[in-house]
């Protein structure tokens, strides 16, 4: 019987390597087959590649179901295929820039109880026209349908400290839309108007009944060139959060900091926004929490050491939500204050090789309902860190390879994990 699963198996990666090697041949005829120097709005690109994950469901591998004192290791590895073709448009007329994209993800795994793939689906839309000299206003839209933290809770170049780290089954989805209205007063000062709106919805039961929620940020500020490289800024921001299940996690926030954006080079840019979050918990019990005060920190320096050559640094002090809920009530969490460093380095080696260096660790603070109840001051440290090699090998196609390092150490139990992900394949864009 073993005999006849490792046999069944292998016919199974077999099968893998081939489609591997088929859709190889496909991209390399199409990329050959491109008509260079050619002018159009739109973009087509499809990635293959092959991988290899230790962790697939972020599982901690202390957890003893059974209840014998001995912990399960219920942690599940396998090799896969992933397919991400996509469609990108960009349209500029004359006053207006109109770009839209939409990448298709398909996991295979070879040996993962359950279903045997994941699919996801990534949207970014975005309009920025200028009505005049005096006013341009610029709308955009991101959608994601996924599993993956990165996925779902985003955080990498928007600097977001992130309320989800593990993995989440099912279609969960997260939209991710805004505005901006820039009106130029004078020579020297202008008023944006934004508004953000956040919306989560988990397949995932234990995700839903405390993450599913909208979240709607409005705000003004008020900006000063200062001098030709520097622009100072006094800001406002409301937030209102509001949770479709734990409604005791309902909150009301005022955000009031100053901003300063240099431009020590046209290679070194700086930004820098500090103040304070003032927030209500309005749902709050007797007894329970009911308001806080927090530092509210968004540093970031980027700097374009090279021709195509960028690195990036940057820190964030925040409120967040966050996936764990405890009962009873008096032990449950209304949020995390989270501490983020983060940074990214993209290095041209030769014209044809590039490497990307990406990382980011978080340390967090749980939030109880009740002050200095069991979980009340318990903290987490999430690490992720990624590199990833790409060969240009025409115009059209390269190829690339990557790994992923993912680790959470929690006060909470059994929240331990760490992840080790590899890839390999080939990339085609016409």
């Amino acid at each position: 019987m073993l005999q006849g699963n490792k046999d069944f198996r292998m016919k199974k990666l077999f099968k893998a390597a081939s489609l591997i090697s088929a859709g190889a041949t496909l991209l390399s005829t199409a990329s050959a087959h491109a008509a260079e120097g050619s002018s159009k709005p739109w973009t087509l690109s499809a990635g293959l590649r092959g991988f290899y994950d230790d962790n697939i469901f972020t599982s901690n591998n202390k957890i003893d179901v059974t209840g014998d004192g001995v912990p399960d290791k219920r942690v599940f590895k396998s090799f896969g295929i992933e397919v991400t073709p996509g469609v990108h448009f960009n349209l500029p007329l004359e006053n207006t820039v109109i770009s839209l994209g939409y990448t298709y993800g398909l996991r295979w795994y070879d040996d993962r109880p359950g279903k045997s793939y994941d699919q996801s689906h990534m949207v970014d839309f975005a309009v920025s026209h200028t009505f005049s000299p005096r006013y341009k206003l610029m709308l955009f839209d991101q959608l994601a349908v996924a599993q993956e933290p990165e996925q779902v809770a985003p955080i990498s170049s928007a600097g977001g400290t992130i309320s989800q780290t593990v993995r989440s089954e099912g279609n969960n989805l997260r939209n991710t839309a805004g505005l901006d209205l820039t009106v130029q007063v004078s020579p020297l000062w202008s008023v944006v108007l934004g508004y953000r709106n956040n919306f989560y919805s988990y397949d995932f039961a234990a995700y839903a009944n405390v993450l599913d929620r909208m979240e709607n940020l409005p705000s003004i500020a008020a900006r000063y060139q200062l001098t030709p490289k520097t622009v100072i800024s006094g800001n406002y921001q409301y937030g209102d959060v509001n949770y479709d299940k734990a409604d005791y996690r309902d909150n009301r926030s005022h955000y009031v900091f100053a901003g300063l954006d240099q431009s020590f080079t046209s290679q070194l840019v700086a930004s820098i926004r500090a103040g304070a979050q003032f927030v209500d918990w309005y749902h709050a019990a007797d007894g329970a929490r009911q308001d806080a005060i927090s530092p509210y920190v968004d540093v970031n320096l980027t700097y374009a050491y090279l021709p195509g050559s960028t690195a990036q640094v940057g820190y964030r002090h925040a409120r967040n939500a966050t996936d764990i809920d405890l009962a009873p009530t008096t032990a449950s969490l209304l949020d995390q204050e989270s501490d983020l460093v983060y940074a990214s380095i993209n290095h041209q080696i030769t014209p044809k090789l590039r490497v990307s260096l990406v990382g980011q660790y978080q340390i967090s603070e749980f939030i109880g309902v009740v002050k200095n109840n069991p979980q009340d001051g318990k903290s987490e440290d999430y690490l992720s860190v990624g590199v990833t090699l790409n060969y240009k090998i025409s115009s059209y196609l390269s190829a690339e390879a990557a790994y992923y390092y993912d680790r959470l150490a929690s006060d909470i139990d059994f929240r331990d994990y760490s992840r080790n992900r590899v890839f390999v394949g080939i990339r085609a864009t016409y």
